[in-house]
């Protein structure tokens, strides 16, 4: 993972960097069979790569001159050779190479913008720009000594979840379902969800080691239908066991769940899981739907006091600092401190600023002056709130302004933070233009 951090960490650099080059700085470079263009600085006669093979390797990745990420001084990267991506692919210069190698492979900054980060459309400025790496081949692992590996881990850990098993399912105290679920322990006896019904629960769910996979309680219950999937079969399964107020707590053999195949870097193969649930609701579809209208009808009469309170309060501040100014349409207030000169800032103007939020009470939010340095942005990209926006193309360079913005036209019904700025909190905002580019 510490990798995959890297790779991404470097693209906000990646982006910034500007390149001349045309097509002349693949000269030098030899076209492979796969389309891929490579020079060698060392060759061996050695062992090559196969697809499925896993390698390890040294890599450095340049863009203009500038480094963004090398394995020196750490460890080196390892990787199961699949089918490329694209022409150019590490994958397809590491299959080139015999293990002592050394080589530089260049790559259209396309396919990364394409690929890698899943863009329709390369921005203009990066169009057709090189992008270059550095490998040196250290090893080779064979597929058949990976499956190998595999087999023994996998013959392990199917004899470590028959062991965990078997007295589970010899205890008398528990209860053994037909398709092999096993229930340790069951309170409650309200009713139980049939298919369609709506359904509240809490888990927790843990390997057989007691380690936490996943938990949702205290953070959000699962709000969903029983019928719908959701982690296995074993799991839906439970679902409709467990009484509206009661609990069950479970075990789910990994064939009910994930079987041979894991999820992800999570759970391993044959992995049972030991689960507690709460089941807080049961709901036909009549009861459900009164249900959420009633919680709507209860979030929308808590918005409107709450805007209420806002307006309150923006009127008090007003009044107490003796603002005289009428609000825009919108209801922004600005108070102009000083003029700037030249013209003034339009929709899809790239500016610079500089700011400072503030709670209508003075505590500060967040200052742009932390950073030592403007914030810049393009007007109407959706990067800044529209109270700044809305300022902004009232200013010109130089001009500094203090606004009185209203929640619709800040953060609205987000929660920035539950004391200092919740829901529906107005913004006292010093702002200055520093420069339309």
């Amino acid at each position: 993972m510490k990798r995959l951090i890297a790779w991404f960490s470097v693209l906000s650099v990646f982006l910034m960097l500007a390149s001349c080059a045309d097509n002349s700085i693949y000269s030098g470079f030899k076209k492979t069979e796969s389309g891929a263009y490579m020079q060698f600085y060392t060759k061996n006669d050695g062992q090559q790569p196969r697809l499925n093979d896993e390698v390890t390797f040294e890599m450095a990745q340049f863009f203009n001159d500038s480094m963004l990420f090398t394995t020196a001084g750490d460890e080196p990267m390892r990787l199961v050779l699949k089918k490329a991506d694209f022409v150019g692919d590490v994958a397809d210069a590491l299959l080139m190479m015999h293990v002592g190698d050394s080589a530089r492979l260049v790559v259209s900054i396309d396919s990364v913008f394409t690929t890698m980060l899943g863009m329709d459309e390369v921005p203009e400025e990066y169009t057709g720009k090189p992008i270059y790496y550095d490998l040196k081949l250290l090893s080779i692992k064979p597929f058949e000594e990976l499956e190998a590996e595999r087999k023994v881990l996998l013959d392990s850990l199917r004899q470590a979840e028959f062991e965990f098993l078997t007295p589970l399912r010899e205890d008398p105290k528990h209860t053994l379902t037909e398709s092999g679920l096993i229930i340790m322990e069951k309170t409650g006896n309200g009713k139980v969800a049939t298919m369609g019904d709506y359904v509240d629960f809490d888990f927790t769910m843990c390997s057989p080691d007691g380690d936490t996979i996943m938990n949702s309680f205290g953070v959000e219950s699962v709000d969903m239908q029983y019928g719908e999937e959701f982690i296995g079969k074993g799991f839906n399964e439970a679902i409709g066991m467990v009484p509206e107020g009661g609990t069950m707590r479970f075990v789910i053999p990994s064939a009910l769940a994930f079987d041979s195949t894991g999820y992800e870097q999570f759970i391993q193969p044959y992995t049972p899981l030991v689960v507690l649930m709460k089941m807080n609701s049961v709901m036909d579809k009549a009861a459900y739907e009164k249900h959420q209208a009633a919680l709507e009808a209860e979030k929308e009469a808590e918005k409107e006091r709450l805007l209420a309170l806002e307006s309150t309060a923006i009127a008090d501040y007003i009044k107490a600092n003796n603002i005289t100014e009428t609000p825009t349409e919108s209801g922004l207030y600005i108070i102009r401190q000083e003029e700037g000169k030249g013209n003034v800032a339009q929709w899809g103007d790239e500016v610079s600023v500089h700011y400072i939020l503030s709670t209508l009470k003075g505590d500060e939010v967040e200052s742009s002056y932390y950073y030592d340095e403007p914030i810049s942005f393009k007007i109407g990209n959706n990067e800044m709130i529209p109270a700044i926006e809305e300022a902004l193309m009232t200013m010109a360079p130089g001009a500094k302004v203090t606004l009185v913005s209203p929640s619709a036209l800040a953060f609205g019904e987000i929660v920035i933070d539950e004391e200092l700025l919740p829901a529906y909190s107005p913004l006292v905002i010093e702002l200055e233009l520093v420069e339309v580019k």
